[in-house]
């Protein structure tokens, strides 16, 4: 009888370490999965990042004339419209901060915190913070992308950056 449960011991007991052996041998699986798929997120967010400089530099290109290829200028012109919003709404700030002094302070252009004249960066949100540029009304020629008025001495839109013809 003693031999017959050391016997059964004995199974369980190798069975018991059977299970473990596979639940080691699962875990490392899963492990190994989970590095992967880490690995497959940094790479991708490092390949965005790469797509998004790409597609400004291209974009930039065709601004200033570089690059005329129709699908990739008519894939641009609603940027276009974005860069004449953000241009009068910044010129709309610099009007209102230029008005009221703001206290005496710089206005940062991320989250709008009002910031001392000395900062250089933003207290609320640490982006990099600059006194704000006067943006004065400018007679000029209409520029043939957005229509804003161009200073006759200038070589690009101030709004959308398309160089100026002629």
């Amino acid at each position: 009888m003693s031999n017959n449960l050391q016997s059964k011991l004995g199974e369980g007991l190798s069975k018991f370490q059977g299970g473990i052996e596979q639940g080691k041998q699962k875990l490392q699986l899963v492990q190994e999965i989970n590095r992967l798929k880490k690995e497959i997120n940094e790479v991708s967010g490092k390949k965005a990042k790469v797509l998004l400089e790409v597609g400004q530099a291209t974009y930039n290109k065709i601004r200033q004339g570089e690059i005329t290829d129709p699908e990739l200028v008519e894939l641009t012109e609603k940027l276009v419209g974005f860069d004449h919003n953000i241009y009068q709404s910044r010129k709309k700030v610099a009007e209102l901060n230029s008005t009221s002094d703001n206290q005496g302070g710089i206005t940062c252009p991320s989250c709008q915190t009002v910031n001392s004249n000395d900062a250089k960066f933003c207290g609320g949100c640490g982006a990099k913070v600059e006194a704000a540029a006067t943006v004065l009304s400018v007679e000029g020629e209409p520029c043939v992308k957005c229509e804003e008025s161009i200073p006759h001495d200038a070589n690009f839109c101030p709004c959308c950056g398309t160089k100026v013809v002629g």
